[in-house]
């Protein structure tokens, strides 16, 4: 029979054979680990977001520069070495999402006419593939010029009639696009507003692609307004407590009211005194705010409340956003306007303005213009 102390070796020895627990991961290693997997994941799809942004980009040629490339193609090019030229000039800044592109919509019965062409990089996929099979070497182009006091439903039909863009593809664009310019920070939001974009298509000459992306064709008159508007002249308005926008709106006025540059100054004091004194002269009465709701209008829509958002006989100071695209010399005159005492202005058929302090010399000077337009009958 074993003692005491054989049984205690006994159950030492037996302690010592058995295999030791298996140890548990440490908390923080898996802690690191899940750490490790969600940073990648982000990463991923940061890095994806961002490819989808590019390629997207590229594809329709947004935000992109303009900028003209000379570019040989040579004969027998496949859309790989097509892919490989257009990436190693500037064309294209996405090759992975053009080849992409084109194995999906093109086929190999699809020709690509070697030559030397002229791509912009501002060009969306389809307008580069187009130029491509067409053998049209240089995309032909148009320059139009838009004079000060269009209204944009003038400036859709110049760009439709000469085969830029079709009027309400352009329309729809200017008032449904998010576009990502600092001045448009001053526009309303205002339902009663016909067309968001009016008066902010500054009169110029511009050269166009036949056709053209409509995200391009817009582009090219914002970045136009966009350096027009100097430090300066927001310095002005802000001094006159007036924003961007109200600017533009009474200078979409005066172009229309005078279309002599001598006059736009006085015509402006006009407006400005009427804007100071409110109690007295709640409207400012400017027949060019009809003339835009009957012919911008009126025609494409009925809503009396936006009728009479723009009507400046029913609306109170200035309508509810500008009835054309004024010029520098109208914007200039709208924020620098002659001290006059006048609050009542007129012209006759000659052309000729009057100018009154009140009612009583404003009705004279309306029996005056109405002789004048009677001789000018005879």
């Amino acid at each position: 029979m074993p003692t005491p102390r054989e049984n205690n070796n006994r159950s030492d020895a037996a302690r010592r054979r058995r295999p030791p627990p298996p140890r548990r991961p440490r908390v923080r290693y898996r802690w690191f680990l899940a750490l490790l997997i969600v940073v990648a994941v982000v990463a991923f799809s940061i890095f994806l977001a961002q490819f989808i942004l590019a390629s997207a980009s590229d594809l329709f040629g947004l935000q992109q520069r303009d900028e003209d490339f000379d570019i040989v193609i040579p004969e027998n090019a496949d859309i790989s070495l097509v892919t490989g030229i257009l990436s190693d000039a500037g064309v294209i800044s996405q090759p992975l999402t053009f080849q992409l592109y084109a194995n999906f919509k093109f086929s190999d019965d699809d020709t690509i006419h070697a030559g030397e062409y002229v791509f912009n990089s501002n060009m969306g996929y389809d307008q580069i593939f187009a130029l491509l099979q067409s053998g049209n070497w240089r995309p032909q182009t148009v320059m139009l010029t838009f004079i000060e006091g269009m209204t944009l439903g003038e400036v859709a039909d110049m760009l439709d009639e000469n085969g830029v863009v079709a009027r309400d593809v352009f329309i729809e664009y200017l008032n449904t696009a998010e576009l990502e310019y600092s001045f448009m920070e001053s526009i309303p939001d205002n339902p009663l507003r016909f067309h968001r974009l009016e008066g902010y298509i500054f009169p110029d000459t511009y050269e166009f692609y036949v056709p053209e992306r409509v995200a391009s064709v817009a582009k090219k008159f914002f970045d136009n307004f966009d350096r027009r508007i100097s430090a300066d002249m927001y310095r002005r308005m802000e001094a006159l407590d007036m924003t961007l926008d109200e600017v533009i709106t009474l200078a979409s006025i005066i172009q229309k009211e005078a279309g002599h540059p001598g006059h736009k100054r006085r015509v402006s004091s006009v407006f400005h005194n009427r804007l100071g004194n409110p109690g007295v002269f709640p409207s400012l009465e400017s027949d060019v705010t009809i003339n835009y709701v009957e012919n911008d209008i009126r025609p494409f829509i009925e809503d009396q409340d936006i009728f009479d958002a723009y009507n400046t006989y029913v609306a109170a100071g200035l309508p509810v956003g500008p009835v054309s695209n004024p010029g520098l010399e109208s914007i200039t005159a709208a924020m620098y306007p002659s001290d006059t005492p006048y609050y009542f202005f007129l012209t006759d058929d000659a052309g000729e303005f009057y100018y009154a302090e009140n009612l009583t010399q404003h009705e004279r000077n309306q029996r005056l213009a109405a002789e004048v337009n009677e001789s000018l009958q005879e």
